[in-house]
């Protein structure tokens, strides 16, 4: 992989084009959206082509419409097609993910004809069914790859057009709130994510639950649908996922957790939850899986727990000592804007583009 130096004025022809999953999706906020703000912010023209309605449920229908997938393949298939009538010659193209589900690359193909194009992708696509083959495709059609943890990088099995970027944190809207003094029954443990992540804050249900009945301390849970039965233990508040008050529901916590079981799927998450509680100044504790070993210092800015007596332990003495919370979440916050922030990572997309602007 290459090991990307930024660039004192890159030189990048034409605009960016981005392709994203949908106009809700996590990661094409935090892969797209931002990535274009800042881009357009140093200068570089950019367009965002959501796809609309996303298939991944991101529509404003209520459920259970929203929840019924295939229904919407037809529409979202004529959203991108009419998206690749105006694409110009100097256009680089940039997929956040791929253009659609099923397995054939035709419109990454035809977007990219006679064009420059970057494929980016921050979670384990190649374990779907026909994904490691839809991976290779791409991979070969595009001319840079950019992955967002050493895991998924391994996997693009490009090493020499593939480079590392983990998912950037906005610093100047996800600002540190101050923690609160409280202990015990006051504290708020709290998780994020989409409700197909449930089953990895699962994971770590024992422990979590143990320290809560220890301590009384609260459960929240963010997310676009109520946690199911089996995380009933937990007593979790439920507080529905929406864009325009994401900050201010996770600020709400005291301590965010990322469990993920030790599998090849969860190996190519890319801790953006985790982010997320730092950049807030929140301490985060999070299993010892993928990306999570390279975000967290343990004992430092956070904590790693392997077993449900970890898990139980660990969120035990944070919910009992808000100094140390205070201490912890303000090491968080550095971390996220030394490393994971969108000016620490900006000079890496602007020599990727450079790159792939000035390739025969």
């Amino acid at each position: 992989m290459t090991a990307c130096q930024p660039t004192e004025a890159p030189l990048v022809r034409g605009r960016v084009v981005f392709f994203l999953q949908g106009r809700k999706v996590p990661a094409a906020r935090a892969r797209g959206d931002a990535v274009a703000r800042a881009l357009g912010q140093a200068g570089i023209a950019c367009a965002l082509r959501p796809c609309a309605p996303s298939v991944y449920g991101d529509t404003d229908l209520p459920r259970p419409w929203r929840d019924w997938r295939p229904i919407y393949y037809p529409l979202a298939l004529l959203s991108r097609l009419s998206q690749l009538r105006d694409l110009r010659a100097d256009d680089i193209v940039f997929f956040q993910r791929p253009m659609f589900e099923w397995p054939w690359i035709g419109l990454e193909r035809a977007a990219a004809r006679g064009r420059k194009s970057i494929f980016d992708f921050d979670d384990a696509i190649y374990l779907n069914r026909f994904g490691r083959s839809k991976l290779r495709r791409l991979v070969e059609r595009v001319d840079h790859v950019i992955a967002g943890n050493r895991t998924l990088a391994e996997a693009a099995v490009a090493p020499a057009k593939t480079t590392i970027i983990p998912t950037a944190i906005d610093t100047n809207r996800v600002r540190s709130v101050a923690p609160r003094p409280v202990s015990g029954a006051d504290a708020v443990v709290g998780w994020t994510g989409t409700h197909g992540n449930y089953r990895q804050l699962a994971a770590a249900r024992v422990g979590i639950g143990r320290a809560l009945r220890r301590t009384g301390a609260r459960f929240l849970v963010i997310c676009d649908r109520p946690p199911p039965r089996e995380l009933d233990d937990l007593r979790p508040e439920f507080v529905p996922w929406r864009a325009d008050r994401e900050t201010e529901d996770l600020a709400r916590i005291d301590i965010g957790v990322m469990p993920l079981p030790d599998t090849n799927y969860a190996r190519g998450k890319c801790a953006f939850k985790l982010l997320q509680y730092m950049a807030l100044g929140r301490p985060g504790v999070a299993s010892p899986v993928g990306a999570n070993v390279e975000v967290v210092s343990n004992g430092q800015d956070g904590l790693l727990a392997s077993t449900d007596e970890e898990w139980e332990e660990h969120l035990v003495t944070l919910i009992a000592d808000p100094d140390e919370r205070a201490r912890m979440g303000a090491a968080a916050r550095r971390r996220v804007e030394s490393s994971y922030s969108i000016p620490a990572l900006l000079p890496r997309y602007l020599e990727v583009l450079a790159r792939v602007s000035s390739s025969a």
